[in-house]
């Protein structure tokens, strides 16, 4: 390598540090926040402590969609009863025509945020009890788009490789505190697919 083409790239290498030097620091951008990053809002909090101070109570009533009656939860009495409490779950039993329906709906505060999965289990049932169609464990965390009485909980990565098909679910629960009224809703596709409006007892 000649005098000439050392001079040469000392410049070349001079010049590109000065321009990079000169250049403005840039505006730190932050990554979106989606629900299961361990934050639990205030409206969630808030939630979750209104929902808590219904423990011990039952709510009944039926289910306003679908009409399909082939659909088990439909034409018949549903009951939910607010069984567990504590700190950072509640546990709420489905009761189908006077009998437990080995299900129940959960909201736990997990590392990852609020979360909401479904116990297929019951009292005395193992995963071996597990028919085809009866899956346990799925759910969602809930997204930032809820309130003090109503979440919603997209599904999350777990439900998505259970339950391909739920992979687009949305499940909602809205407290109507002025008329005492516990609503479970469910969306897929965004699309209604089950809805159920109980009252308390």
């Amino acid at each position: 390598m000649n005098n000439l083409t050392s001079l040469l790239l000392v410049l070349l290498l001079m010049i590109g540090l000065q321009s990079c030097g000169e250049r403005q620091p840039q505006e730190q951008v932050y990554p979106p926040v989606y629900p299961g990053t361990g934050i639990i809002s205030d409206q969630q909090s808030e939630f979750f402590d209104n929902l808590h101070a219904l423990c011990g109570e039952t709510f009944v009533g039926e289910s306003t969609f679908p009409d399909n009656s082939g659909h088990p939860l439909v034409d018949t009495e549903l009951r939910t009863h607010i069984s567990e409490c504590d700190d950072s779950m509640i546990r709420i039993e489905l009761i189908r025509d006077g009998d437990y329906w080995h299900g129940a709906w959960v909201i736990e505060k997990r590392d990852e945020g609020l979360h909401l999965y479904h116990d297929h289990l019951g009292e005395e049932r193992t995963m071996d009890d597990l028919g085809d169609d009866d899956a346990h464990g799925y759910g969602g965390y809930a997204g930032d788009a809820g309130s003090a009485t109503h979440q919603f909980f997209p599904a999350d990565d777990v439900t998505a490789e259970m339950l391909p098909e739920a992979a687009t679910n949305v499940w909602m629960i809205e407290l109507d505190m002025e008329n005492d009224r516990f609503i479970y809703y469910l969306e897929r596709h965004d699309e209604p697919r089950f809805r159920a409006e109980l009252y308390r007892q």
